[in-house]
Order: C-alpha cells, then sequence, then structure tokens
C-alpha cells in the first residue's frame, strides 16, 4: 500500500453531540457513563459499573449480548469508546515553523516513522501546543493501527451502533483532569487498570508525556496468591479485605516496589529530557485513579516507603466551576466529554467510514433542528401575527362599542330633548300670556306713577292690535264723535285698558302692531312746558327694561277713539310703548341631529300669541325731545 493512502488522519472540524454514553472496557469491568450537554453544560445522568466475572460475562458474546441490552435500556445513544493505551502512541512531537497547509503532512510523516511501519493503515491526530518560541512548533500527537480500533470495536460488537468518537485512555485522563481541575497547572496523572498502568503528565492543562507498562492490579493479586497459597478469585477477595504491606519480605511488598521502581523509570526518562521541569516550581502533583489502586494500605505504602505522594482523584477538593465524575468512572467521563465538543484540542481516533457516517448524521440532525426551528419560527410569527389582529379587533370591537354607546346616548338625549321642547312649546303660548299680563300689570303702574307732580292725563290705552284694527284718523277738520267709543269703553265691565274690536274693513292695519301699547295724553300749559313734561316722561319710560322703544307715534297711524270732550287741542300726544323681547316669544330653535335630519329645515317658527309680525316698512315716529 502507498504511504500517501496508509494515513487517515481525523479532521480538524469536530461534530459534538448533545448526548452520549461512555464505553470504558476493561479486562475485568465495565464501566458505562451517560453524559448529556445542555447549551455547553455537562451533566452526567448515569454512571454504572459492571463487573464481569460478578455477572458471569466470560465470553466475547455474553459481553456482547450484555451491551446491547445496555444500549436498549439506555435508548440507543451515540458511543464514545477508550481504546487502551498500550495499543497506542501518545507523544510531544517537535516540528519546523512550516505553512498551516503542510502541517498535517508531515505530522503524517512522523507518524509513520513513530509507529514503526508503513504498510498498515494508521489513524492519527494531533493538537497544537502552546509555542514555545523560537524555530520549532509542538505537536500533541496520538496514532494508532486502524486495525487495532476495528477490532476493538469488533470486540465490543457496536459495529452497526452510532459510534461518534474513539480516543485513547491517556487522552481521557487528560479531558477529564482538565474538566475537574481546570486552575491546576502541572500533574502527573497515575490510572491503574487490572493489568496496564497508565502515566500522563500534563503541562497548563495539556499532554506532555504519555506512556503505559504491563504492570497493574491483577499483578498485585497475582503475587498476593502466590504469597497465601490460594487462587487469583480467591486472592481478590483477600486483597480488598485488610491490609497486607506491613513486611518487606512479602512477595506482594516486592510486587508493588517492581511496579513503583517501573514507575520511577519511566518518569525519570522524561526528566531526563526536560530538566527544567524537574526543578519548575511549584511542583508536579500526583494524582492516581482506577481500581488497582483500591487495595487498603497501598497508597500509604506508597507515600511511606516509596516516597511516592500519590492523592486519590477524588481526595482532592473540585474546584467551584467544574464537575467531578464518580471514583473509578474518570476514563469514561473524559471520552464523554471529547464527544460532547466540551475539550478545546480533542485527539479522536475515529475510523474515517465511522466520522463519515457521523458527519451525515450530523448534518441530518442540522438539517432537522434547522427545520424545528424554522417551523417553530412560523408558528412564533403566526401566533404573533394572530396575536396583533385580535387586538386590532379588539380595539376595533372597543371603538365600536363605544361608538355604539354614545348613538345610543345621543339618541336618548335627543328623544329627551325632542320631548321637553314639545312640552315646553304647549306650555309657551300659556308662558307667554302671563308674561303678557305681567308686561300690562307693570305698563299701568309705570303710567299711573308718571302721573305723579305732573300736569297731565291719559285719555287712551289700547294695545297694539286692537289700536291698529281701527280705521285711520280723517284729516278733515270735522272729526267724528267718538262718544259711543268712550262710553262702550266706560261701560265695560274688565279693569284692563279699553279694547275696540276692529271691523273686518281695517284688519288690512293689524300688520302694523307690535307687542306693547298704545297710550294717548294731554300735556296742558304753553308749548315749551309741554314739551318739556312730555320729553321727561319719554325719557323715563324709556329707562324701563320692560320697554324696546318709546317714542310718539305719526300722525297718519293715529286713530281717533278718544273722547273729543277730554283731549286738550294741541296738547294731545300719542306714544307707541313697544315691549322689549322675551323668551316667550319665539318658538324654540332645535334641530335634530343624525343623517336621517340632513337636509331639512329649521322648526317652524310662530308668531307670538295675541300680535302679528309687522310689515317691514313701519312709521317713523316723531321724536319727544
Amino acid at each position: 500500500m502507498k504511504r500517501s493512502g496508509s494515513i487517515l488522519p481525523f479532521g480538524k472540524v469536530r461534530l459534538p453531540v448533545r448526548q452520549v454514553l461512555a464505553v470504558d472496557a476493561g479486562s475485568s469491568r465495565l464501566k458505562l457513563l451517560l453524559a448529556e450537554s445542555d447549551f455547553g453544560r455537562v451533566r452526567i445522568l448515569k454512571e454504572e459499573l459492571i463487573d464481569l466475572k460478578a455477572e458471569g460475562l466470560v465470553s466475547s458474546e455474553e459481553i456482547k449480548a450484555h451491551l446491547q441490552d445496555e444500549l436498549d435500556r439506555h435508548g440507543r445513544p451515540p458511543l464514545a469508546l477508550v481504546q487502551p493505551e498500550h495499543v497506542s502512541i501518545s507523544q510531544l512531537i517537535d516540528l519546523p515553523h512550516v505553512p498551516e497547509s503542510e502541517v498535517d503532512k508531515v505530522i503524517g510523516e512522523e507518524s509513520i516513522k513513530l509507529s514503526g511501519v508503513s504498510e498498515s493503515r494508521i489513524v492519527y491526530d494531533f493538537a497544537p501546543l502552546e509555542d514555545p518560541g523560537g524555530n520549532r512548533r509542538q505537536f500533541w500527537v496520538t496514532l494508532c493501527q486502524e486495525g487495532e480500533i476495528r477490532e476493538r470495536i469488533a470486540k465490543l460488537g457496536v459495529e452497526q451502533d452510532e459510534l461518534c468518537e474513539v480516543t485513547t485512555t491517556a487522552n481521557a485522563l487528560i479531558a477529564a483532569y482538565r474538566a475537574t481541575y481546570p486552575t491546576s497547572f502541572r500533574s502527573i496523572l497515575v490510572h491503574v487498570g487490572a493489568q496496564t498502568t497508565v502515566v500522563v503528565i500534563v503541562l497548563a492543562g495539556q499532554g506532555a508525556f504519555a506512556t503505559s507498562f504491563q504492570m497493574g492490579g491483577d499483578f498485585f493479586t497475582r503475587a498476593l496468591a502466590r504469597q497465601r497459597g490460594c487462587t487469583e478469585e480467591q486472592a481478590e477477595s483477600l486483597k480488598r479485605e485488610k491490609n497486607w504491606l506491613p513486611g518487606p519480605e512479602s512477595e506482594l511488598s516486592a510486587a508493588v516496589d517492581g511496579w513503583v521502581a517501573e514507575l520511577k523509570r519511566q518518569l525519570s526518562e522524561w526528566f531526563q529530557h526536560n530538566p527544567g521541569a524537574a526543578a519548575a516550581n511549584p511542583p508536579f502533583e500526583l494524582i492516581s485513579s482506577g481500581g488497582g489502586l483500591e487495595q487498603p494500605g497501598l497508597l500509604q505504602y506508597l507515600r511511606e516507603k516509596a516516597n511516592l505522594p500519590l492523592e486519590p482523584w477524588s481526595a482532592q477538593e473540585t474546584e467551584p466551576d467544574s464537575i467531578a465524575p464518580a471514583k473509578g468512572f474518570e476514563v469514561a467521563f473524559g471520552a464523554a466529554l471529547q464527544a460532547l465538543g466540551q475539550v478545546p484540542n480533542p485527539i479522536s481516533l475515529l475510523p474515517a467510514n465511522y466520522r463519515e457516517a457521523l458527519k451525515k448524521r450530523m448534518a441530518r440532525q442540522r438539517l432537522d433542528i434547522a427545520s424545528a426551528v424554522l417551523v417553530l419560527v412560523c408558528v412564533l410569527i403566526l401566533i404573533l401575527g394572530t396575536w396583533r389582529k385580535a387586538s386590532l379587533y379588539e380595539e376595533k370591537q372597543a371603538l365600536l362599542d363605544r361608538v355604539q354607546a354614545g348613538q345610543t346616548a345621543v339618541d336618548a338625549n335627543e328623544s329627551f330633548t325632542s320631548d321637553l321642547v314639545a312640552e315646553y312649546e304647549s306650555l309657551r303660548p300659556v308662558l307667554a300670556a302671563q308674561q303678557n299680563t305681567l308686561d300690562t300689570l307693570k305698563t299701568i303702574s309705570l303710567l299711573q306713577q308718571s302721573r305723579s307732580n305732573r300736569g297731565l292725563w291719559y285719555v287712551l290705552l289700547a294695545d297694539q292690535q286692537s289700536y291698529f284694527s281701527q280705521a285711520p284718523a280723517l284729516l278733515s277738520t270735522n272729526r267724528p264723535a267718538r262718544t259711543n267709543l268712550l262710553s262702550a269703553t266706560a261701560e265695560s265691565p274688565h279693569l284692563g285698558p279699553p279694547v275696540v274690536r276692529p271691523s273686518a274693513a281695517s284688519l288690512t292695519n293689524s300688520v302694523l302692531a307690535r307687542p306693547g301699547f298704545i297710550t294717548e295724553l294731554c300735556v296742558p300749559g304753553d308749548a315749551e312746558a309741554s314739551r318739556q313734561a312730555l320729553s321727561e316722561l319719554v325719557n323715563g319710560l324709556k329707562q324701563q327694561r320692560l320697554f324696546s322703544k318709546v317714542d310718539l307715534l305719526s300722525d297718519d297711524l293715529r286713530r281717533s277713539l278718544a273722547d273729543p270732550k277730554v283731549v286738550v287741542t294741541d296738547r294731545d300726544y300719542v306714544l307707541a310703548l313697544d315691549f322689549a323681547e322675551t323668551d316667550f316669544q319665539q318658538p324654540v330653535k332645535w334641530r335634530r341631529s343624525g343623517p336621517q335630519n340632513q337636509g331639512r329645515g329649521t322648526l317652524k317658527r310662530f308668531p307670538r300669541p295675541g300680535w302679528q309680525a309687522p310689515d317691514s316698512t313701519e312709521g317713523n315716529g316723531q321724536s319727544a325731545q
């Protein structure tokens, strides 16, 4: 196979999922961790530890069947698998500064050199570290043969399931450590499994060194079995009951010392190549994890006898903004974080066909989410539009109700006003007659008062309607006798002014009449004294609000109604007393509003009862001045 086709780098674009089930399958235990990301916030939903020997899961087929049952029970979420560290290589490499487009090619060539093979298909991934300066760049590279990855997938029987992530134990530990202790600067992570111990050095939250050696919890169990002369199953149970490390000559102590020597040898080789890291301040923290260190008294023995201050993962106080898994689930938690897209520079070893299938599923999910969002937006717009239309309808309905209520009030007011006007019009003639009676009585009283201290007398008092209904006076010197008229007036039993019934021939002169009275009086004395007394009388009557006009009646309008016996020739005067207009003389000017009355004229105006409207031409009275 050509070298160019033997490298399968994972693309740099990560496709995070919302929920993932991380599977950390060891030789004796199967660890499942279900986690989800809710808008960037990770939550651990469930953690499950399956002891394969206790459950009787010995063969590969039994493990596959049990794992499928667990997937069905959890709803078959996407899977994240952990690849054993001993079948992969993780290393920090230095490269010269090259263009970004050639970084992948250069790292691919270096990966072939690290693997030592050229014909096998290799899956690798890398993450750049902070630039140390100079003309070199550092990259954290992890690689593994594709056959090892597919063998792991087939061993678990998840070839047909939705596989979203494959990572190594070292990279999973780094991801979990960053999430649990985000402010820690430098640490050495020691993960002791059943058969393998994984050692990872973390600097500034990034991987700097990773290795593994085939000594783990089973190595201690076999030593205890030889020491106690029992089976490995019995030794495993005894190992967890009490501390079996009191004596330096026991086989278990020798096994632990051998494990410590191998661990220190791995670390010393790295510190020899990085002398500045050994003298760094603060010093490295040693953090342990894994079931191999759960033996009672083992950590105390390592601190006191081997000078290894190992602290369990859960012994340190968790940071406020961090999330910590349960004891033993650190590797599964790191794999879940990487699958959920919560790692800045993830290292993924997902094969190409699974990667393409993942891209298609994520593209389909994004399309479904976009469609759902579009439908939701359309629904929200429809709801908003419906709400707006409903609001406008309610506003218009409220306005219509107000208009209808206003129209009802207007109609009721017009009906009330119409009834009031009609009632007033029925009473107005009576009120006008009462007003005329009051005006007549006031006129008589004023005329009586005007005679006080004056040498004059009244010879006639008549309302203008009756006065002008008589024939005009003759202009000849022989004036007809008016004895009959005076006698008729004197014989009248009524106290009011003399009323003369007009003849039919004189009705044409009634247009000259106005509301008021005509009075004829005699003022004896010389001409100057007579005019002076008449002027004072007229001026006094003009001051009264009862009259709108007080003036001498012209000779052409005078009637010969007074008795000649009581009249002094050349000292006989006739005054026209016009009443001031009152509210009862004219009907109310009221017009019904509304479209039904548009184009109609005003109400008909009726004349004052007992008098007729005067003609447009009236006589010019002589001034009494």
